[in-house]
Formats: structure tokens, C-alpha cells, sequence
């Protein structure tokens, strides 16, 4: 699954590829976030856009973003 970033008109709710074009859409406050690839829903998380539209027999995706946050620390070879 490859994931997307995208902004989101915080007005209209309106999903656009580059953040002017989401902030001059309604001229509201702009959020980040990633839009899942199957089904085009947007997340405020990389986790949650990862997870979406997956089956649910296979474990969820935790990013590598999301796993720093939590604490894990990343290993350079």
C-alpha cells in the first residue's frame, strides 16, 4: 500500500494534493494528514490510513513515525 500525503479543507472537509491549494479552498485552517489508497478516506495518522481498508485476519501496520513517538528508537546500520 503506498501512502499519500494530503491536506484537508478544515471548512468544507474538501482533500487536496498540495496545502495552498487546501488553504485557499474555503480560507480556513489546513490539516495534514494521509489518504488511504484503496478507498481514498482521509486520516489524521500514517497508522490509521495504513490500516483502513485492510483484512481483518492480518495484524494492523504501525508506522515508522508512529513507533518513534511511542518511544522506539530507530536502528542505522
Amino acid at each position: 500500500m503506498r501512502l499519500e500525503t494530503v491536506y484537508q479543507c478544515s471548512r468544507c472537509g474538501a482533500i487536496h494534493e498540495h496545502e495552498d491549494d487546501a488553504g485557499s479552498c474555503c480560507r480556513p485552517d489546513v490539516t495534514e494528514g494521509y489518504q488511504c489508497s484503496e478507498c481514498d478516506e482521509f486520516h489524521t495518522t500514517e497508522t490509521d490510513a495504513l490500516n483502513c481498508c485492510r483484512d481483518e485476519d492480518t495484524p494492523p501496520i504501525i508506522s515508522p513515525r508512529d513507533l518513534e513517538r511511542a518511544g522506539q528508537l530507530r536502528m542505522i546500520p
